[in-house]
């Protein structure tokens, strides 16, 4: 029977596990080439018929997922010893087993990273979702005006290179900047990028009157429009990674991360809002894991948005090798976009959402809480019933607040959102029985003298 990718990891760590055990294995590492092939790199020394009995053993079991050229080697082969402390190594657990694995990829090496810490003022907010249309730009800009209306100063950044709208929700053609999200990372694998191109990156929206402001850095700047058929040749290169002048490579990651760092002045700017781009790409990693960001993950009650969710969450939760729910968890916000108005209907997307988050590791039933220090939650099923308690007196007990989705209630007036020709959508009369909670939530997170 044909091996294939799912089973190739599991297998190879089975047969190292057998047959030089459970220490040997987290001791050494494990390659997984570009094309998904196999390696075992142990970090002692094996007897000429332990690596041929080994080798054929792998070989056999892991057909074409086997590197042709060596499948088992161990440190007394020459550069051994330098993969088992390779800087690309990242340590999982899979079928109970610690595993250290080097993991080469053409794309997607931003999603090995862990999430950075934090970021210091201004506080960063990230929309982002698996799937368009679920209402993520349009609450961005929301959120945007409301902040605005309260007199701080706002960053709009559109990540969403492939499908941009931002620019065009809150941006005109007068407004549009020079450049765009596109321009600087295209330009910045040449050369910096001056105070002047970075100034020629955003404009302000002309939808906050006399209030606070809102700053844009839209994909597609006014050079862009005016030069359509270079977007694609554009797109083409501002995945690529960056070599700065020291030979050091600089990731899609890093170089939005530094982008980012070069606007988040609290002197200037009171918020950062980010559009990432739908789906699982290169930028949605760096926007997840590399701004420090609090995160808004959208979707609807649909089949899509749970599979997506699924992975995304999976994907991040084999990191976790603690007891303990990781600290980035706490700044992911689940959002149902598009919400039915009544309650129950809504509750049952918020127990979807629970059951997947346990499933994959990130509920209250396989882990145990602690906030900031204080005393841990016991595990769910150790909870002592009492019918005389309400749920809502149950729930910040059992679960922290963040796993609790918040909502987004429908409102087909926001269907085709155009607050350029309909100004009234981004009047807080009009958008706060829909949105009320994420901007509580948003407020719950800004520093104090800007609440």
């Amino acid at each position: 029977m044909r091996v294939h990718f799912d089973d190739s990891l599991k297998l190879l760590i089975t047969i190292i596990a057998d047959k030089l055990g459970g220490t040997a294995l987290a001791e050494g590492v494990v390659l997984r080439d570009t094309t998904g092939r196999l390696a075992f790199f142990c970090n002692s020394m094996l007897s000429s018929e332990t690596l041929n009995q080994l080798s054929e053993q792998l070989h056999l079991a892991l057909g074409v997922y086997a590197r042709s050229d060596q499948v088992v080697a161990d440190i007394s082969e020459y550069g051994v010893e330098e993969l088992l402390t390779d800087e690309a190594i990242i340590t999982l657990e899979v079928d109970g087993y610690n595993v250290r694995l080097i993991d080469r990829r053409l794309v997607g090496a931003d999603w090995l990273r862990d999430p950075v810490n934090l970021a210091p003022p201004p506080p960063r907010f990230v929309f982002s979702s698996i799937k368009g249309g679920v209402g993520r730009s349009t609450a961005l800009a929301v959120v945007a005006a409301d902040l605005a209306a309260r007199g701080l100063k706002i960053l709009a950044i559109d990540l969403d290179i492939e499908a941009p709208g931002l620019g065009s929700i809150l941006l005109n053609d007068e407004t549009l900047p020079e450049f765009g999200l596109l321009d600087a990372l295209v330009e910045n694998g040449l050369a910096p990028l001056d105070e002047r191109f970075l100034a020629d990156l955003i404009s302000p929206s002309p939808l906050t009157g006399n209030n606070g402001r809102i700053d844009v850095m839209p994909v597609l700047g006014r050079r862009s429009l005016e030069n359509p058929a270079d977007v694609l040749a554009k797109i083409a290169r501002a995945y690529a990674e960056d070599v700065n002048s020291e030979g050091q490579v600089i990731s899609v990651l890093d170089q939005i991360s530094l982008l980012v760092d070069q606007f988040s002045d609290p002197r200037r700017y009171d918020v950062i809002l980010v559009d990432a781009r739908a789906g699982l790409h290169e930028t949605t990693a760096s926007a997840l894991l590399g701004l420090g960001a609090e995160v808004f993950l959208f979707g609807l009650d649909e089949p899509q948005t749970y599979q997506g969710f699924k992975v995304l969450l999976s994907h991040m939760a084999q990191f976790n090798k603690s007891d303990q729910l990781p600290g980035w968890l706490s700044r992911f916000t689940i959002v149902q976009g598009k919400a039915p108005a009544e309650s129950e209907l809504r509750q049952e997307f918020v127990e979807k959402c629970r059951r997947l988050l346990i499933d994959v590791g990130f509920g209250v039933e396989q882990k145990s809480v602690s906030f900031n220090g204080a005393q841990e939650v016991s595990d769910f099923n150790e909870l002592e019933w009492n019918d005389d308690i309400s749920d809502a007196d149950v729930l910040p007990l059992d679960e922290p607040f963040y796993l609790t989705p918040i909502a987004i209630i429908d409102d087909p007036r926001y269907k085709s959102f155009n607050p350029q020709l309909k100004r009234d959508l981004i009047e807080n009369s009009i958008y706060s029985s829909s949105y009320q909670e994420i901007l509580d939530k948003i407020n719950s997170s800004l520093p104090q003298q800007l609440e």
